[in-house]
């Protein structure tokens, strides 16, 4: 992935939470464009800003009805990238949380 498409998804984002800050019924494109990006960061290997833009994703499919496999998906992906930075124990809670999903 090129770093103009790193910086395509950062304005996606940007986009997207203006539009879910004035109407909450944009969350769930907020969600998968923060998980887009927080891929993208992984992939850059900017992990740190990647667990924090998949932790954002999480709390942000969280205020959303009806998305509990999104929900499931960012779980897993936050679980993996927790294991990836060394937090063994916050990965097997989100991995939890994902499976009970």
């Amino acid at each position: 992935m090129s770093a103009d498409t790193v910086t395509e998804f950062e304005k996606t984002v940007e986009k997207c939470r203006a539009r879910a800050a004035e109407d909450p019924a944009h969350r769930p494109e907020l969600a998968a464009a923060l998980t887009a990006l927080g891929v993208a960061y992984h992939d850059h290997a900017r992990y740190p800003d990647a667990v924090a833009l998949i932790e954002e994703a999480v709390d942000t499919w969280r205020l959303v009805d009806g998305h509990r496999p999104d929900l499931a998906a960012a779980l897993t992906t936050l679980s993996s990238y927790y294991t990836l930075i060394g937090l063994d124990e916050e990965a097997a809670v989100a991995a939890r949380e994902a499976a009970d999903l």
